[in-house]
């Protein structure tokens, strides 16, 4: 967490001798408007600098250049930025003098050249107009800041040939929240009614007017469609994305929010139940039995499912929320990750739903972003059951913020108000990722260290799913293997410290292109086979290492190897003054 500065080191800092010299030297131009300098001012000096314009080193050049002198004359013949070459700025007397010193000038007398350079921040020459915007992202769409929508402009259009109404309307909810167009208005503007077909033909048939056209309020129906679409994706309304969001009570919101929860067919959970509750191991039973006895006393419950690896922790969890459900209770299903939310049928991140902060390590004292009578609000307090999997990579800044904010917005001191809260994980796997600390760091921002842990009932899953029913011991003596390797029950390598693996662990080899061919055997006769290879891959610990073996592994193939590479350019050459390197 240090460094060490040898006594030599030490001395030359402490006598403030330079440490590194700057060759050329840099001199700073200003730039601004006429009668726009900046003017800096004490109590003492405020008559002085109020009567007396300040002398930069823009109005200097502009006297200098007046000056009839040999000076001044080849003064005209620079640009702003070539002066430092020629002349020295006088910071006490705030002028520019000729240089004594330098390379002389092959045919003007007593003018030198030194390497200074001079900088200035570039102006845009739209910045001079005075047109003001309302939004600073129409500023920078005018000053051409910002990528044009054409991209998106097109996949709208394309759609808009092939597509329903509803596709459409999804497709824009997307572009929105992934894609972030800078001009959305537009773009909803030029095909909203390709979005709103639907609503007019239903209204037609309706009222038997073949001829009825749109109007205001089927552009609002579809507008809150689209604000649905954004909700469910992001938790963002429209206004968020450079959009009007439609004209609708709050409560509207909130029935969003709450029919989020309940749009779970009946039928299809009866399904759930009845197929998956018989095969439920006697451990799982147990497990879902405790679980469902708490959610219906609604005294609230606190509980961790330890669960590794192919114990069936998805596949409890998941009758768990199907239980839940069919009661016509909500169970909200949130992960730490996106791919673990995939898993559960309505599942989220944490991040989304609970609107955790985003530096949640530096804030110990946080809550979540959840206004009262906002819908997500409504949902918390009408929770049933709250299920958090793969919690054990969950900062426990986070789960504090979470208990404080269901104290909150149920109005009680109860653990998370009162809520059953079901966590699962295996803390074997990965914990909380903390950028740029020691192990030390990590360890207290686990779960475990939370003085929330002290109150938690723990459950546990050991019996492996995937053993059972493949009826392959190998498979369990590697699935043991991963749980000593989770234990510490592992040997290690004494000059190291890192992992021994067993012998039967793995076959092991000595070669990057004996791991490739390995993998890829006679792969110049099956690339092509799609089949083959979605069978197999390589996985590595760093970017760098797959880069290298995706590389390796291009070279082997036949053809000609293409690389596409973005640069950030302007299209038309005239126009590269009004788009300085800054800008890029």
């Amino acid at each position: 967490m240090g460094r060490y500065i040898s006594s030599s080191e030490a001395i030359w800092r402490i006598f403030s001798f330079p440490i590194h010299e700057r060759e050329p030297s840099v001199q700073h131009l200003a730039v601004h408007l006429e009668n726009g300098q900046r003017v800096y001012f004490t109590e003492e000096n405020i008559l002085q600098r109020a009567f007396e314009t300040p002398k930069t080193t823009l109005t200097e050049f502009f006297t200098l250049c007046q000056k009839s002198d040999v000076f001044g004359q080849f003064a005209k013949t620079l640009l702003y930025t070539d002066v430092p070459r020629y002349f020295t700025w006088n910071k006490i007397g705030k002028k520019w003098e000729p240089r004594k010193q330098g390379k002389p000038h092959p045919s003007i007398p007593g003018i030198f050249k030194a390497k200074t350079l001079g900088r200035l921040y570039t102006v845009h020459p739209k910045q001079l107009n005075d047109r003001v915007f309302n939004t600073y992202q129409d500023a920078c769409c005018e000053l051409q800041l910002l990528e044009a929508d054409n991209h998106w402009d097109l996949t709208l259009a394309d759609a808009a040939l092939t597509s329903t109404p509803n596709n459409i309307c999804q497709l824009f909810a997307i572009i929105l929240t992934t894609c972030f167009p800078t001009q959305s208005s537009t773009l909803w503007e030029k095909y909203k009614n390709y979005m709103t077909e639907d609503i007019l033909h239903r209204i037609r048939r309706t009222n038997q007017c073949p001829n009825l056209d749109f109007t205001p309020e089927m552009y609002k129906e579809a507008l809150v469609l689209i604000e649905d679409l954004c909700i469910l994706i992001s938790n963002l309304p429209l206004s968020h994305y450079g959009m009007s969001s439609p004209d609708r009570p709050a409560a509207d919101l909130v029935n969003t929010d709450l029919q989020r929860e309940k749009q779970y067919n009946d039928v299809d959970l009866a399904t759930i139940i009845v197929n998956n509750k018989p095969l439920l191991t006697a451990e799982q039973k147990n497990i879902y039995n405790r679980i469902m006895l708490t959610v219906d006393a609604d005294q609230g419950g606190f509980f961790f499912l330890d669960a590794p690896g192919g114990t069936g922790k998805t596949f409890l969890i998941s009758l768990i929320l199907a239980k839940t459900r069919s009661q016509q209770k909500i169970a909200l299903a949130i992960a730490s990750s996106g791919i673990a939310a995939t898993l559960l049928d309505g599942g989220r991140t944490a991040h989304s739903a609970l609107k955790l902060p985003l530096d949640i390590h530096n804030k110990p004292n946080a809550m979540c972003n959840i206004k009262k009578k906002s819908g997500m609000a409504t949902v918390l307090q009408k929770s049933a059951i709250i299920i958090w999997d793969e919690c054990t990579m969950t900062h426990k800044h986070s789960l504090e913020a979470f208990h404080r904010t269901m104290q909150d917005l149920k109005g009680n001191h109860k653990l998370f108000g009162g809520t059953v809260l079901l966590l699962s994980g295996d803390f074997r796997q990965t914990l909380p990722v903390i950028p740029h600390s020691t192990f030390a760091d990590e360890i207290n921002a686990y779960l475990k260290q939370s003085f929330l842990w002290t109150s938690v009932e723990t459950l546990r899953l050991t019996m492996n799913m995937r053993v059972q029913l493949q009826n392959d011991p190998t498979a369990q003596v590697f699935s043991k293997q991963l749980l000593d390797i989770g234990n510490g029950e592992i040997e290690l390598h004494q000059n190291t410290q890192y992992i021994k693996l067993p012998d039967i662990f793995c076959t092991v080899v000595e070669t990057r292109n004996e791991l490739i061919e390995s993998v890829f055997p006679d792969i110049l006769n099956y690339y092509l086979d799609h089949n083959w290879l979605c069978n197999r891959a390589i996985l590595a610990a760093r970017n760098v290492d797959v880069n290298e073996i995706n590389f390796h592994i291009q070279q082997i193939l036949p053809g000609d190897l293409m690389s596409f590479k973005s640069i950030d350019t302007v299209i038309d050459e005239n126009e590269i003054v009004n788009f300085p390197t800054e800008f890029f």
